[in-house]
């Protein structure tokens, strides 16, 4: 993956024009991303570049928005609704080019088990995980 193609979605997505001060969510991004990759998935699919932006944007708004907390009069931390709500639209931007990007990475969440009726009537479970 390249990341000059990363960032320059990334800028979209954060609505931002310098990306030099934020190369090194790209680069995480694109780390995650790769690990997640599937063996036979194209590393140049244009929905990983996607994704591995909208990674890369979420940590860009968390980042931002906890610049934007108060302390308010009691001593407790405020954030700014702008903030938390940019923070919602960023996740579901990333979920969103998860879906999309599905058919490429790897299902670490998929359980297969299957169940054999034996002869006194109980059931026993095969996991390859156990």
């Amino acid at each position: 993956m390249q990341t000059a193609r990363v960032l320059m979605l990334f800028r979209h997505f954060a609505g931002i024009s310098e990306d030099a001060p934020y190369r090194f969510l790209a680069d995480q991004a694109i780390q995650s991303v790769t690990a997640q990759m599937r063996t036979n998935a194209d590393a140049e699919d244009e929905r990983l570049y996607y994704y591995a932006a909208a990674m890369a944007n979420l940590q860009y708004r968390r980042m931002t928005a906890a610049n934007s907390c108060s302390l308010t009069s009691a001593g407790s931390a405020a954030a700014q609704k702008a903030a938390v709500n940019q923070c919602g639209i960023a996740e579901e931007i990333l979920k969103s080019c998860r879906e999309q990007a599905a058919p490429l990475l790897k299902d670490d969440a998929f359980f297969f088990a299957a169940a054999d009726v034996l002869s006194e009537g109980r059931s026993q479970c095969y996991s390859p995980n156990y």
